[in-house]
């Protein structure tokens, strides 16, 4: 018995040590590595103006219902923007990223707290997105579309599809683009850089485009749509105050085009 005893007084302090190293190693890798997928991120809705539908299953029943929301409404994964002619919506996270929804799209939201984090499918469709790093880290981000798949780690860039073919446009940062049929061949595209990706081709060779591009699709509200500055550029923050309540009509002013930053 005496001996047991033995075996378990070594053992004891050897475990604590080993979960202690386990621990120390988890932090040490959440420290010093890029900001983690997993950290808990949540989608609400900032301003809204003109036609617009959130649609959204209830858990108890088998059909999409249309949603009555508000500004601060929290979105769920699963729940599908639409909007009509006229209608625009502002989807803003809370490390500070924002999506301002153009007329006539479809987005869903996605599952955030998935790894690699993926922010909604664009069904159809304009978006303008602006992803912040966080504490000077890039902040990981994924938006997809039937042709194309978007990976973005702190920048702004839109994303128009028609259907069948995806262009993307960055206009600050850095975007690696995919096509979904070849996932091992991406281009990358840097500032005022573009590409199209259409079925079953790889993305076209970034090509240029003058700043402004896109800007009437996107005026009218939200920071990013109007190219207001960052709250605190290049280190997140929380996001812009909230809009007009939905149906209303008084969007910010501010004359700066987007991508453009003072």
């Amino acid at each position: 018995m005496k001996g047991l005893e033995e075996v378990a007084s070594r053992l004891t302090p050897t475990r604590t040590i080993l979960s202690l190293c386990l621990v120390a190693g988890c932090a040490l890798t959440l420290s010093t590595g890029s900001v983690p997928a997993q950290t808990l991120i949540s989608a609400r809705v900032l301003s809204s103006e003109g036609n617009v539908e959130i649609r959204r299953q209830p858990s108890s029943q088998p059909r999409v219902e249309k949603i009555v929301f508000k500004v601060d409404e929290e979105l769920r994964a699963g729940d599908t923007i639409v909007t009509g002619r006229g209608g625009r919506l502002v989807l803003g996270l809370s490390d500070g990223s924002q999506a301002v929804i153009a007329p006539q799209t479809t987005v869903v939201i996605q599952d955030l707290k998935q790894s690699p984090r993926t922010l909604f499918n664009v069904i159809k469709g304009k978006t303008r997105i602006e992803i912040e790093k966080l504490g000077g880290q890039p902040n990981p981000y994924r938006v997809n579309t039937p042709t194309a798949v978007i990976a973005v780690r702190g920048t702004i860039f839109d994303v128009l599809f028609d259907g069948n073919v995806t262009q993307v446009f960055v206009h600050e940062g850095e975007v690696a683009v995919t096509n979904l049929v070849f996932p091992d061949q991406p281009v990358t595209l840097f500032a005022n850089q573009m590409t199209r990706v259409q079925r079953q081709h790889t993305p076209d060779i970034p090509g240029p485009f003058k700043g402004g591009h896109n800007d009437g699709i996107f005026q009218g509200i939200g920071r990013i749509a109007m190219g207001a500055p960052r709250p605190d550029p290049g280190r997140g923050g929380p996001p812009g105050p909230p809009g007009p309540p939905p149906g209303g009509s008084r969007p910010s002013a501010n004359p700066r085009p987007p991508g453009k930053r003072p």
